[in-house]
């Protein structure tokens, strides 16, 4: 019975062991698609506006690896969104895209990075001489942004927020982008909002506009606490200009967080490029000093890819030097998954020169109990034994002689069975 409880332990720890090595093999063998896919497809907002311009600088960047990106058209992060989440198996999805903080994003989405802080801009008309409290602002022409806009959500948090109903669904102008600045320097409308960061070629205008100024709210502090992924950020005086300067003095901002986020099915080859991508079309000097901490795998309010977390913390591989970044990014992520499942199985390992001793010393070792039980028979009834007890007393240490000597053992144990042999005799 002890031997077959032996036996037993002995299989089920061989079968665990076997069981985790296949697992983690073929985790490991799923991962192996190793080339991408030769296209992607990026929601991107519209023409003319920041994230369509990076989306462009994506697509140059992506082509240098003979990646294709394909480039959808949209009414903003909203939008973008909800591409997102039918994916591109779909018709009219998409496979990644620039998201703007507070937007919320379906589960199977992740993060590959925090990319820059966009701004919550306030353009008002001079003459207007309108408040700094948006609840006085009725009877003013306010654009905030199209449907589907992070622009236009942002509005529409605003007016819950400070309950001015100029901001509303039902009173503020559906217009954004470069439509809303030519209507505002016409002086078609008398306040403009968007979101966007400093650098959008289409603001430029109203930075130099004479009869445009700045507008902050009233207790923007207390705004920026109540607004999901907002931080407050300065423009510092003469930032966007020093010989004018633009801005004349420093202005406080709202600003919200973008996010380059893609489906979590993306291939890592492709995780690889478009973080390579990230840093560098946002990598660079930027207007508001905000933004030099990103591209970033933090303050992204949603779960960070883990291989483009890496990436952005640790660099990119030196294997890159002599091998296609594609088949190095499967490395990377088959790395990720087979390192953790190896600290895991290390005290497993510790177990095995324990049991391969146990193992071979049982063989020796196992027939010590019955060898000291004929040894005190015979101690205590040597003489009173009969020639039938003897003798089969004797067979059956010659049958234990037998199993030591037919027993396969390294020599690193055989030793212990000829000293067994010897107290036999």
């Amino acid at each position: 019975m002890p031997t077959l409880l032996r036996l037993i332990a002995l299989l089920f720890g061989a079968a665990l062991l076997l069981g985790l090595f296949t697992s983690t093999l073929a985790f490991a063998l799923r991962q192996l698609n190793l080339y991408p896919p030769e296209q992607i497809t990026m929601a991107a907002g519209q023409p003319g506006s920041a994230y369509h311009e990076n989306a462009l600088a994506y697509r140059a960047l992506l082509a240098e690896d003979g990646i294709t990106l394909n480039i959808l058209e949209t009414a903003g992060s909203v939008a973008n969104a909800g591409l997102l989440a039918r994916g591109n198996g779909e018709e009219g999805g998409a496979d990644i895209a620039l998201v703007q903080g507070g937007v919320p994003l379906d589960e199977i989405v992740e993060g590959l990075a925090a990319v820059y802080v966009e701004p919550i801009w306030l353009f008002v008309r001079s003459a207007v001489n309108a408040s700094t409290d948006p609840n006085a602002w009725d009877g003013l022409r306010v654009a905030a942004g199209i449907e589907g806009s992070g622009t236009r959500l942002v509005a529409d948090r605003l007016a819950e927020i400070t309950g001015a109903e100029a901001l509303g669904p039902e009173r503020a102008i559906a217009m954004g982008g470069s439509a809303a600045v030519e209507n505002l320097l016409r002086g078609e409308i008398d306040i403009a909002l968007f979101v966007a960061p400093a650098s959008a070629e289409y603001l430029r205008p109203l930075y130099y506009a004479d009869d445009v100024e700045y507008l902050t709210v009233d207790h923007a502090q207390a705004v920026t606490l109540r607004l999901d992924a907002a931080r407050a950020i300065q423009l510092p005086s003469g930032i966007l200009d020093y010989r004018r300067p633009i801005p004349a003095k420093d202005i406080y901002l709202i600003g919200l967080i973008t996010r380059l986020a893609a489906r979590e099915d993306l291939h890592p080859a492709l995780v690889n490029r478009l973080v390579k991508a990230a840093l560098e079309v946002h990598g660079g000097s930027e207007l508001i000093p905000a933004n030099r901490q990103y591209p970033s795998s933090s303050d992204m309010e949603i779960e960070a890819n883990p291989y483009a977390a890496q990436l952005l913390q640790d660099g990119f591989s030196s294997l890159e030097k002599l091998f296609p970044y594609w088949v190095v990014a499967q490395l990377n992520r088959i790395l990720l998954v087979l390192l953790p499942a190896i600290f895991l199985m290390l005290p497993i390992l510790k177990l095995l020169p324990l049991v391969y001793q146990w193992v071979f010393r049982g063989k020796v070792y196992r027939h010590y109990s019955r060898v000291h039980e004929i040894d005190r028979l015979v101690g205590t009834r040597g003489e009173t034994l009969n020639p039938a007890e003897r003798e089969a007393l004797r067979e059956e240490l010659t049958d234990i002689e037998g199993k030591l000597r037919a027993a396969n053992l390294p020599n690193s144990y055989r030793k212990q069975a000829y000293t067994l042999l010897h107290h036999l005799e």
